[in-house]
This record gives C-alpha cells, sequence and structure tokens, in this order.
C-alpha cells in the first residue's frame, strides 16, 4: 500500500486529494494496477505525510506529530451488497413508489421497500427477511424494527388497507389511451389448510392437494402490471371476468377498451358484460370449441392458413379470426411426438401384463387405456383392439387378453393439420382492426401469462405460508409492486439492448459489494464506505454503465453513504 496524492479542477480552483492506495496484478494481463482503499484528504497534512512514511518505511517515522502513538491501523471491515440493491432502491426513487405509498408513515415505507427488494433479489419469507438483508446496505441504515417480523406483520396488515388505492394510483400514472387491457389469471397455493381463502380448485401447479387462492391480472400494451384481485381458490376464471370488467369501468373509469382474454375465460355470460360496458373484445375459444371449428373447415381453408397466416370468417353474426403460430405447432409436434412415444411403451408392458393372467378384465384394460392415451394427450391417435384368449361369462371377468395397437394415420394427419392454428371470436370491425391486428392485439396477453411466470419463477409467490385473508391479499400486492419494480426496469434495460431477465442482472451486479475501511492513526481516524472494485467488479460497473445507470447509482449511493457515516 502507498499514498497516493491527485488532484481535480473545479471552477478554476484546485482540489488536492489523498487516497491509500493498494498494488495488485492483473490475473489476465499480468498488468500491475491500482485499487483505491481509503480516502483520507480529512486528515491533517502532517498526518497523511506520517501515514506516507510509515508505508514507505514499515514504521512511523516522527511519532510525536501524531500525538506520540506509533500506531497505524487500518482494518478492512464489512462488505455489503451491493450494485443490485442500489439498482432496485434507484428505481424505487425514480418510479416515486413512495408516493404509491401514501397511506403508510415514512418508517411503514421502509419496510415495504425492504420485502419489495428482498423478492427481487432473494426471495423469502417475512420470518428470514432480517437474516437475508443482514449484509445490505438497508439493514445499516434501517432501525433493527423495521425489518423485525412483528412489525413486517402489522405493516402487511396496513398495506392491505390499501389494497385498490396502490392500485389506482398506477393506473391514474400510466398512459393507458390505446385501451388495451390484457387479462388473465392463475392460482397459488399455500402449506397448510387454515387460509381464509383458500379452497380447492383448478391448479395450475398442479398441485391438487393444496388449497390455494385464485389471483387476476390485468396489464397495458407493454406488459406493465395495472391492476390485480385476488378470489377464494374455488372460484372458476368465467366468474372473475365479469368482476374485472366492473372494476376497470367503476374504479378506474375506462370508458373504451379492447379486452384480451383466453379460452379459460370464455363464456356468454362474460361476453355479455364486456358488450354492456362498451368494451370490443378479443377472446381465444375453448380449445374443444376450437378444434371443432378447425375440424369443420375444408382442406383448401386449412391450407390458406400456412399460405397467410391469418383467416377470417363470419358465422351467425360473430366475426372469427383462424391464425397460425409456428411455436404453437412445434410445441403440439413435440407433445404429440413424444405422447405417441410414451403410449407405445405404456401399451406394450399392459399387453405382455394382459397376455400373462388374470389381472384385467376387458373393461378395466380399455379404462387403463384410455386414461394412458388421455394424459399422453394422444387419445383419438391409435387403434386398439382387445380379444379374450379364453372364455369369459362377462366384461368384468379377469381373464387373459389380447391387446393389439397400431397408430391411426388418418387421425393423425388430421391432428397435424390444426396443430399451431387457433381460433379468436372477437367483437372489432373489420374495416378498423385487420384480421393480422387482431392476431397481433392477442399475442400481447403473452406478456400476461409471461408476467405470472415471471412472478411465479423469480419472486417466488408460491408458496403462500400466511393464512389470514388480509395478509395474503397483502403479499400478493408485494408481489405486485416487485413485478412493476421489474418490468420498469425491464423496458429501461431493453432499450439498451439488455435482453436478459432484470432478476438474474441484479443479482450478479450484487457481486459488486461495498467495503467499509477504517483507519487509527494515533489519535486520529477516518473512515469510508466505497466500492470494492476488484476485476469483477469493474466488469459489473461497466455493465451498469452500459445501461445508463452508473451515475444515477452513484448519486443514490452518496446520499445512503452520508447515513452510513453520520
Amino acid at each position: 500500500m502507498f499514498v497516493k496524492k491527485g488532484w481535480s479542477y473545479y471552477k478554476d480552483k484546485k482540489y488536492v486529494s489523498y487516497n491509500i492506495v493498494e498494488s495488485y496484478r492483473d490475473p489476465e494481463t499480468g498488468n500491475v494496477r491500482h485499487r483505491n482503499v481509503l480516502n483520507i484528504t480529512s486528515l491533517p497534512q502532517h498526518v497523511i505525510d506520517s501515514i506516507d512514511q510509515a508505508f514507505k518505511t514499515g514504521s512511523v517515522v516522527d511519532p510525536t506529530q501524531i500525538t506520540g502513538k506509533a500506531d497505524l491501523h487500518i482494518d478492512l471491515g464489512d462488505t455489503v451488497r451491493g450494485a443490485g440493491l442500489l439498482s432496485v432502491y434507484r428505481a424505487w426513487k425514480q418510479l416515486k413508489m413512495d408516493g404509491l405509498l401514501s397511506g403508510l408513515t415514512p418508517a411503514e415505507k421502509e419496510s415495504v421497500l425492504a420485502m419489495v427488494t428482498q423478492r427481487i433479489l432473494e426471495p423469502g419469507s417475512k420470518l428470514s427477511l432480517k437474516e437475508q438483508l443482514s449484509d445490505t446496505i438497508l439493514s445499516r441504515i434501517y432501525s433493527k424494527k423495521r425489518l423485525n417480523e412483528d412489525e413486517l406483520y402489522r405493516v402487511m396488515d396496513k398495506l392491505h388497507d390499501s389494497f385498490y388505492a396502490i392500485q389506482d394510483r398506477i393506473q391514474k400514472r400510466e398512459d393507458v389511451s390505446p385501451v388495451l387491457l390484457l387479462y388473465d389469471c392463475t392460482s397459488t397455493y399455500f402449506e397448510g389448510q387454515c387460509a381464509e381463502d383458500g379452497r380447492y380448485g383448478y391448479s395450475r401447479d398442479k398441485r391438487w392437494d393444496r388449497y390455494q387462492v385464485v389471483v387476476g391480472l390485468v396489464c397495458s400494451t407493454e406488459g406493465v402490471p395495472l391492476a390485480l384481485e385476488v378470489w377464494p381458490g374455488d372460484t372458476a376464471d368465467k366468474s372473475t371476468v365479469i368482476e374485472q370488467i366492473q372494476m376497470l369501468k367503476e374504479r378506474f373509469g375506462v370508458k373504451k377498451a379492447i379486452f384480451v382474454g383466453d379460452k379459460g375465460m370464455y363464456q356468454e355470460t362474460a361476453i355479455e358484460e364486456i358488450e354492456m360496458a362498451g368494451f370490443d373484445h378479443i377472446l381465444s375459444l375453448e380449445w374443444k370449441k376450437q378444434r371443432k371449428q378447425l375440424e369443420a373447415l375444408g382442406p383448401h381453408q386449412l391450407s390458406l392458413f400456412d399460405e397467410m397466416g391469418v383467416i377470417e370468417w363470419q358465422e351467425d353474426g360473430v366475426r372469427y379470426i383462424g391464425c397460425v403460430s409456428e411455436l404453437k405447432r412445434r410445441r403440439a409436434q413435440h407433445i404429440r411426438e413424444t405422447g405417441m412415444q410414451r403410449a407405445e411403451e405404456q401399451l406394450a408392458g399392459i399387453a405382455a401384463t394382459a397376455r400373462k393372467g388374470r389381472y384385467y378384465s376387458w373393461v378395466s384394460l380399455r379404462t387403463r387405456i384410455k386414461e394412458i392415451l388421455s394424459k399422453e394427450k394422444v387419445s383419438g391417435l391409435w387403434r386398439i383392439e382387445i380379444a379374450p384368449l379364453q372364455d369369459m361369462d362377462s366384461p368384468e371377468e379377469r381373464v387373459r387378453l389380447d391387446l393389439t395397437f397400431e397408430p391411426d394415420e388418418a387421425s393423425i394427419e388430421k391432428r397435424k393439420s390444426i396443430e399451431g392454428k387457433y381460433v379468436l371470436q372477437t367483437s372489432l370491425d373489420s374495416e378498423e382492426y385487420s384480421a393480422q391486428k387482431v392476431d397481433e392485439h392477442y399475442r400481447g396477453l403473452m406478456k400476461t401469462e409471461r408476467a405470472f411466470r415471471h412472478i411465479k419463477s423469480y419472486l417466488k409467490i408460491r408458496p403462500v405460508y400466511h393464512y389470514k385473508r388480509e395478509r395474503v391479499r397483502a403479499h400478493v400486492l408485494i408481489c405486485f409492486l416487485a413485478y412493476y419494480l421489474v418490468k420498469k426496469m425491464e423496458l429501461e434495460m431493453r432499450e439498451t439492448c439488455e435482453n436478459r431477465e432484470v432478476e438474474r442482472v441484479l443479482r450478479h451486479w450484487d457481486k459488486l459489494r461495498i467495503s467499509h475501511c477504517q483507519m487509527q492513526a494515533g489519535d486520529h481516524s477516518c473512515e469510508q464506505w466505497d466500492w470494492a472494485l476488484g476485476e469483477e467488479g469493474r466488469k459489473i460497473r461497466e455493465e451498469i454503465s452500459s445501461v445508463g445507470w452508473w451515475r444515477s447509482v452513484q448519486a443514490y449511493w452518496r446520499g445512503l453513504r452520508k447515513t452510513l457515516t453520520g
């Protein structure tokens, strides 16, 4: 280490600075490089000179100049996270999130920020929050009470009181003038069976053994979350549409909009409610109705899908749009091919078992085959024949059976002809909205589906450990606020061609940590919190600079540093 003198000019005035600097060798290039350890400009000049001599000679040259003590002690203390957390803090401040929480005190807003930050950087329970954020700036600048679980629960109860007010403020903040409302539902399950709104229902998580709640989300055209609602777990998707329509009209004052929903929302009463509210709609039909519509089309019409991408027709005064997606086609092909392979393996095993002895009756074997084909999603694609190998008195009697099976090529070709194709129903006028435009609007629904995947995978909304209704809803609201921050940061990052998931980026950026350094030279001391800029840290700083955030992150860090150093 050594003392390095530097200077800068501001308004024709020269400013001198002194830093303790450490030398190290770049492992990649072998070049000697320097990193700043501590700024000692605030110390008296004679102490700085003595420190300089101490590094050069190994002992303090004139101990009397630093109050007669020859001690020179540098303590490289704790390090805290980091650039990722400060990027979240930057987004929180720039989006004026405190304004959305106007019903809470400044101290309670700090607790909400801590919970949202935890959800983005290291999702976990409220009980684990204090421990998970123990190595962050927040644990240093907030009082211990702010991160205490009892206080967090109290703040969640109060946050629930603003459940709708916060959404109203977000909706007013966002520009939804060409209103395209993307709506979808999902479910999230509980651990335990004591939740007040927990019910058994259709589980998107395939956890039929768990209580759940249903969550509905409305997004803007860009995929920014605008509104959400939480219902008991046995609520059908179709019944949520009517409530969301009333909410958009009464609470948000939306008078004209295009309501985009998926096939699970399709219901005649829901469509009537949408039209009565003055909204247009784009809805995907339920799959059984889609297949019926597609199979009713002739080979020539189906071939137009592949040639034109979209076709449209009217039936009983309703406008239908037929669309094709290469992604959906490849996915359907993969499901069919893997399903046929797995079904063949299982059928072969059952056939061998059935020939050996009295394990299956004719009825039970037929039922078992039906279960397999249904599970593998290849029902109707096999020719199945079952013949008894011995006399039987009834189809329920267990006897030796001969099972033969082969692919039904005609049915397979028919399935291939509709793979990747889907049908939309819309009330939009064909002169104002072409079939291609309708399909484009519907594809925007993927942004809402992606939001749910994001909330479940990265923000880990599930499983829910709260039991009280208010806290369950507050938990969902915290995930909603976290995704709102993430989506806003994502839109900003995409403008600089940064296409990685925001949470992954932020968690990587947290490797650029902030270190605490304290020096004691006799009776004089100084301390400093600054970036621990090693090789990895410099690369991360370049990444943050490439998205245009470094200067603002630095500015927010300087403001927090004043709190740390008192």
